[in-house]
């Protein structure tokens, strides 16, 4: 019965703010056509049903207004972004691009001094932003490896001690010449930001990009007593309402623009959705056997044919999010979406719950999206 009320609730706000930005015309138009939105909760409820997922929390937002907001079952206020948050982080480079002189093509080692000796001084901030650094990567994606530097962190002197831990791990390849997802690297592009900006990274992004985008409920997870409360968290550490993390992507889809407020410039935008990485750039990452794998500069680039059983228009730029959640990005649809749908099991990935949504949501967009 909360649900109903809830769900009740959630569409008279809907319809009231459609009304406000689209007219009463468009809304008896398009939002009596439950066909695409009931498509979406068919697709969401059948993986409740099957013990796949706890619950559903989506938004869809086209031209800053949303068009589609629910929540089904179990999900929280805020969920954790994970490694969502990289899209910030992204965006907060790209910022110091604009305004500090950044290039995306210096050498780490201009900015961190600990990067200056070899075999770490060829790493360059575009090899941090899309995973070519050769850095440690995430422990989970190459289970047989020794790939846990946070173990080697000192937490006495934890300041001292977090970056000499990465490189202690060594180089596991030449910079630019693989790819495999490092959550080392973001973090060493928070210290970045925190070194140019004299600030946390996490302030930074928090008065720059997450307050601008009206992401009033959003926080940064409580770091107290560990590691995180002085390594950046900038490779995972946001929290938000689905509502918000959809504002955030709207003002991508508008090119940097949110409720006219210049945000990130188009040039830096067109950075984040152009492929970055040479063609035939493979992922071994998770099992994934070498698939072929595009990423702007600082998310990954849907390209047609990379990944076949799914289509989401090209041009599409997206992150995951562990556990799990997803924002979706395209401009040419000036669509965002954003959806949490937390797993039965943290032990299994639900691709149906994750990439599945997605398809689905792309799939109705010629109709209330």
């Amino acid at each position: 019965m909360c649900n109903q009320h809830l769900e009740k609730d959630l569409r008279k706000d809907l319809e009231t703010d459609l009304e406000k930005n689209l007219g009463t015309d468009w809304v008896k138009e398009n939002l009596d056509n439950k066909e695409p939105e009931n498509k979406l909760r068919h697709h969401l409820q059948n993986l409740l049903e099957e013990n796949q997922i706890r619950g559903a929390d989506y938004c869809i937002c086209v031209e800053h207004t949303v068009v589609a907001k629910n929540k089904l079952g179990v999900v929280p206020e805020l969920t954790e972004l994970q490694s969502v948050t990289k899209m910030f982080t992204a965006v907060a480079i790209l910022q110091l691009r604009e305004k500090c002189g950044l290039r995306l093509t210096d050498c780490v080692s201009e900015y961190l001094p600990e990067f200056a000796e070899e075999p770490f001084s060829d790493i360059t901030i575009l090899h941090l932003l899309t995973h070519t650094s050769g850095l440690v990567a995430l422990q989970d994606a190459f289970p047989e490896r020794a790939l846990d530097w946070e173990a080697d962190v000192d937490k006495s002197s934890v300041k001292d001690s977090w970056i000499p831990a990465i490189l202690k791990k060594g180089l596991f390849f030449a910079p630019g010449s693989r790819w495999e997802y490092s959550k080392a690297g973001f973090c060493v592009l928070g210290e970045i930001i925190r070194r140019i900006t004299g600030r946390k990274a996490e302030d930074y992004i928090m008065e720059n990009i997450v307050l601008p985008c009206d992401m009033k409920k959003s926080r940064w997870m409580d770091a107290a007593d560990s590691v995180w409360d002085t390594v950046p968290q900038t490779a995972a550490g946001l929290a938000a309402p689905m509502y918000e993390l959809a504002q955030f992507g709207s003002m991508l889809a508008q090119g940097g623009i949110y409720k006219k407020r210049r945000v990130l410039n188009e040039e830096s935008v067109l950075l984040l959705e152009k492929n970055q990485l040479p063609p035939g750039m493979k992922d071994f990452c998770w099992n994934h056997g070498g698939k072929y794998v595009a990423y702007g500069a600082g998310c990954p680039v849907y390209v047609p044919g990379y990944e076949p059983q799914w289509n989401m228009g090209e041009g599409t730029i997206y992150h995951e999010g562990s556990g799990a959640c997803m924002l979706l990005v395209n401009r040419t649809k000036r669509l965002a979406a954003a959806w949490s749908t937390p797993f039965c099991r943290e032990d299994v990935w639900c691709d149906e719950a994750v990439k599945g949504t997605a398809g689905v949501i792309w799939s109705c967009n010629k109709a209330v999206w």
